[in-house]
């Protein structure tokens, strides 16, 4: 063998391990695109079903806050039915066999059914008689001189007003005296 064989075979060999070396290369980056892309559709349905599990986490939210809306009158409904109840059951007595001693028991067993209504759902009756005038709790109606008394005080309580936990839903309508 000559030099110039031996120089073809060296070549021949280097040509095939640089063969070798691409198809390696080239399998390499196949398999990178690959996982790339595995990597790329997982996410991708990952996504989507994020998105899904949201929009129903909205819709069901909606749907509790309408049926929120739609019953939160129910409970004091509930209660109000046995007050109904009895003043219908009062008026079918008749006046007949009605005396002012039942009619008025009747009555203050009606208020006190009011009167726990009202302490269980934080209701709170404002009457202030006698106490200084507060434009927050009160609309004054009118106003009166009396020098015996204490100016900016409230001298009588036309209406009672109503304040439901922290808020005033109905002042009380008063008389306040202005000296």
């Amino acid at each position: 063998m000559t030099d110039k064989d031996d120089s073809l075979d060296n070549n021949n060999i280097e040509e095939s391990k640089l063969d070798d070396i691409s198809k390696n290369i080239d399998t390499e980056e196949q398999d990178q695109e690959q996982t790339i892309e595995e990597k790329y559709n997982e996410t991708f349905d990952a996504l989507l079903r994020a998105k899904a599990e949201v929009e129903n986490i909205k819709k069901r939210s909606e749907k509790e806050i309408n049926n929120a809306y739609k019953f939160s009158t129910e409970g004091i409904f509930l209660d109000l039915i046995p007050i109904y109840e009895s003043l219908d059951i009062a008026i079918s007595q008749g006046q007949e066999k009605t005396s002012t001693d039942k009619l008025m028991e009747g009555n203050k067993l009606l208020k006190n059914m009011f009167d726990s209504l009202f302490e269980k759902n934080s209701l709170e009756v404002i009457n202030p008689i006698n106490e200084k005038f507060d434009p927050n709790l009160h609309q004054a109606i009118k106003t009166i001189k009396d020098d015996k008394k204490e100016n900016n005080f409230v001298d009588e309580v036309l209406q009672k007003g109503y304040k439901l936990v922290d808020r005033v839903i109905k002042p009380a309508l008063v008389v306040v005296i202005k000296n």
